[in-house]
């Protein structure tokens, strides 16, 4: 925009008129200020020391009241969070206790727990050999223990249940070796239960029989961080020279080297060995002939004996310990789930209660209040019950803010629910005609079960209810999926009214 020359002149002045009130005004403060100086200089001390006191407290006040109203009385320091406590026996002991008597089922738990015991009594060490599919697990173990009978098939993913073995060392120590179907076998329903015997192990033997894969690098980083003693085996030996065997460990030793600065356990140590098997070759007559014949490949897996026969005569009761840890993790890993697998399934419920009575509410009623979501005391009620669900102090406050930000969301979407609510009751010839009720019934239902959706999310994901992100939250829900859910609240309504 052009300023014109008579702006110009304006402002101009208004400048100067601003700069001499100013000097006018430091002017007769600092002559006021040099006056009072003065006159304090004549009191005695005590009263001047006094009287200074008040003056520097009432600035030291009005500053802290000034830095509260800028910040919002949040504190500039950092809130330490108290550090999680170590997962112990004994707590775990107690946890279970807790939740068995809020009626969860506890039985793996239990069974996991004594399963440890007998474990630790019995004193034998656990090797379990871990892998993909047609890596040849069960091919070592047979190569270990020629006796044992162990099934051995060219078909891949022969192994299809846990199986253990009882082998004894040179050095005359009984190793029970267990062989775990391989990964992404039988559709992957074996997958977590040879996970779990994997972590139940003093020592993991990863099988393989190349570089690794993302997927296989992923399960050992999951098992490190059990605090699994690992080490990986390469199969095959006799497909890869010195030299490629040198520059393959170096590079699985360097993935590793980079984890460990990110907190994962120390590296895995890397063997190459070969199990045996059988390979194919083509054999070549004097007359020109060729022809493809199988035979057996040569056993050697005198490296994988000798290493696992060092970790036990040199540390085995450090691998006792590294053991009952990673089992009591496990535990608690499956009491987590535990408990979070009945907080949805009772919140589902509270749901579902709270919005079978609001759509019976709204039954009572011709018309709807003017507010939808704290019609009487079920919205509260609901979200006090999700809120005591997942041990979540909340307040009336919390719950009244809460609910006031979803009121703000709601008002925008009463009119699209109540038509929605008023198709989707037209797919019911006759009974959907009526007017009135049934409409704010549907619409009630909707409400309050993507209410109720809402808050235990939240409660689930920020472990408490956080009024903002609740009622995000509360808004999405609300309009997603709205036809399909219509139908099923319209369908429901119509079923209490025919009742009634």
């Amino acid at each position: 925009m052009k300023i014109t020359r008579r702006l110009r002149w304006l402002l101009a002045g208004g400048i100067l008129l601003m700069t001499l009130l100013f000097l006018l005004f430091l002017f007769f403060a600092t002559k006021n200020f040099l006056d009072l100086w003065d006159r304090l200089l004549l009191l005695p001390h005590w009263l001047f020391y006094s009287y200074s006191t008040v003056i520097v407290a009432v600035m030291g006040f009005s500053g802290w009241l000034i830095v509260k109203l800028v910040t919002g009385g949040r504190s500039t320091t950092a809130i330490k969070r108290p550090a999680p406590k170590p997962v112990t026996e004994a707590s775990l002991t107690q946890d279970i206790a807790q939740i068995k008597a809020a009626g969860m089922d506890t039985a793996p738990l239990e069974v996991e727990i004594a399963e440890l015991n007998e474990r630790r009594t019995a004193g034998n060490a656990h090797i379990a050999f871990f892998g993909d599919v047609s890596t040849g697990k069960s091919s070592i173990i047979k190569a270990l223990l020629p006796e044992a009978g162990v099934e051995i098939n060219l078909r891949g993913g022969s192994t299809r249940e846990i199986r253990e073995y009882t082998w004894q060392t040179i050095a005359g120590d009984h190793l029970l070796l267990t062989d775990l179907p391989g990964r992404n076998e039988a559709e992957g329903t074996l997958d977590a239960a040879a996970r779990d015997e994997a972590i139940r192990a003093h020592i993991v033997v990863y099988v393989t029989d190349s570089d690794l894969s993302r997927s296989q690098f992923q399960d050992l980083q999951e098992l490190a961080a059990f605090g699994k003693p690992l080490l990986i085996a390469i199969n095959k030996r006799d497909q890869y020279s010195a030299e490629e065997q040198a520059q393959l460990a170096q590079r699985i030793r360097a993935r590793f080297d980079s984890a460990q600065r990110t907190g994962t356990a120390e590296p895995p140590e890397v063997l190459f060995i070969q199990s045996g098997g059988t390979e194919e070759i083509v054999r070549v007559y004097p007359d020109g002939r060729e022809e493809t014949v199988q035979r057996p490949r040569k056993m050697d897996v005198s490296a994988l004996a000798t290493h696992l026969q060092t970790e036990i005569d040199r540390r085995l009761e450090t691998l006792s310990q590294q053991r009952d840890a990673s089992v009591l993790h496990l535990v608690q890993e499956k009491l987590d789930l535990t408990r979070e697998d009945y907080r949805r399934t009772q919140a589902e419920k509270i749901v579902r209660s709270s919005t079978h009575k609001a759509i019976l509410g709204a039954l009572a009623s011709v018309s709807p209040g003017t507010d939808l979501v704290i019609q009487g005391v079920i919205g509260t009620r609901m979200v006090q019950e999700l809120c005591k669900l997942y041990d979540s102090p909340v307040s009336q406050l919390d719950i009244d803010q809460f609910l006031n930000f979803s009121q703000g969301q709601l008002k925008k979407s009463i009119p699209l629910l109540l038509a929605v609510a008023g198709n989707g009751l037209k797919a019911f010839p006759g009974i959907g005609t009526v007017a009135g009720g049934l409409v704010h019934a549907v619409a009630y239902g909707l409400i309050f079960d993507a209410l109720g959706k809402s808050v235990a999310h939240t409660l689930e994901q920020r472990g408490a209810l956080k009024a903002a992100p609740a009622a995000a939250t509360f808004q999405e829900m609300l309009s997603g999926n709205l036809e399909e859910r219509t139908k099923t609240f319209a369908r429901l309504v119509i079923e209490q009214y025919r009742g009634k």
